[in-house]
């Protein structure tokens, strides 16, 4: 037999690269550079990675308290809301006014007459006249005013308020009476007056009582209502619709500027269309300009 045959092998060799170790250590070199832009640069750059306990002295977090906003304190309370003011009407019963008396007239450029005919200046003059009763001067006293005054239609103007000779207060009182007048009759005008002059001058005597005046039979109809015409602007920042005269609810609160269309008066009162429903109530005389 024939001894086998046994195979030679050759034994195995591991060789490690020379440049090994340099590799190794640029590895190192990284992981080193990694730690130190990890953790050392967040610190150097003045960075916090968790948090910290609160230090006592720290001034921080007292700046931070002081600059949050204050909540609104509950026991604080709301400011209260703007109230509507509508002045109370004047007692037009402490005022009787006569009947106007024109004293003299002239057309344009031309001599002064004493035959003249009547302007209708009654529905402009008497409800301003009335409020005399609400004039400080006239508070507490009593007697008559006579108040002049001239029509300029030219100029659509009332001026030159003076007082007559039928006048019984005393000269300091009626001229403040008069100042009155004039500051009532600043809004007024002449459009729309019948006259055949162009200039007139005018009296009314006015008197004032104490008290006010007992009713007659003649005045007795003076809260009913007069049938008007026309359109007027509130003047005041909100006027008070009533659904009466004087102390009827309120039922509605038109602001300045508003047009409304007169269609009645009762005294120092106006029936007005206040909206484009046409929902009608009261308004004061001022409140309107009239």
């Amino acid at each position: 037999m024939t001894a086998p045959l046994t195979q030679r092998r050759d034994p195995v060799k591991i060789e490690v690269p020379k440049d090994e170790s340099v590799r190794l250590g640029r590895v190192g070199l990284i992981a080193l550079a990694g730690f130190v832009i990890g953790i050392l640069w967040p610190r150097l750059a003045g960075m916090q990675l968790v948090p910290r306990a609160p230090v006592e002295d720290d001034p921080r977090p007292a700046a931070l308290a002081s600059a949050s906003p204050k909540p609104p304190s509950s026991a604080e309370p709301p400011a209260p809301a703007a109230k509507a003011q509508e002045p109370e009407a004047p007692d037009a019963e402490r005022v009787k006014i006569a009947d106007m008396v024109v004293t003299s007239c002239r057309a344009a450029g031309g001599p002064e007459q004493k035959d003249c005919d009547t302007v209708a200046f009654d529905d402009i003059a008497r409800p301003r006249l009335a409020t005399l009763a609400a004039c400080p001067a006239g508070l507490g006293n009593a007697g008559v005013l006579s108040v002049g005054f001239d029509l300029d239609f030219e100029k659509n103007t009332v001026s030159n308020f003076r007082t007559g000779q039928s006048t019984s207060f005393e000269e300091p009182t009626a001229v403040k009476l008069v100042e009155c007048v004039a500051q009532e009759f600043k809004t007024a005008t002449l459009a729309g007056i019948k006259h055949e002059h162009t200039n007139y001058t005018v009296f009314y005597k006015v008197e004032l009582s104490r008290e006010p005046a007992a009713k007659d039979q003649a005045s007795s109809g003076s809260d009913a209502v007069v049938e008007a015409s026309g359109r007027a602007t509130v003047g005041w920042n909100v006027a008070l619709i009533r659904k009466s005269p004087r102390d009827g609810e309120v039922v509605a609160r038109v602001l300045s500027g508003t047009n409304v269309v007169v269609t009645g008066r009762q005294d120092d009162w106006y029936r007005v269309k206040y909206d484009g429903k046409g929902n009608e109530g009261w308004v004061y005389r001022s409140a309107i300009g009239l």
